[in-house]
């Protein structure tokens, strides 16, 4: 499963919202806030991801596949 990294999460309303989100891209979305990361079953680059997070204040600055 790739693994991704998030900025701007602080809670957990912030993990719904992410989740949410990335859930139009990929699937099995898992956020965890601690480790500020989420992974995911699906193709796709940190663009696409982030254009799906356009209008929030969330980010993806790194992915590992």
């Amino acid at each position: 499963m790739p693994k991704v990294t998030i900025e701007g999460m602080r809670c957990d309303n912030c993990v719904k919202h992410v989740t949410e989100h990335l859930s139009q891209k990929v699937s099995n979305v898992k956020v965890d806030l601690a480790s500020k990361t989420a992974t995911f079953e699906g193709n796709t680059t940190v663009d696409e991801l982030n254009a799906t997070l356009a209008d929030t204040r969330f980010k993806i600055t790194g992915i590992q596949k």
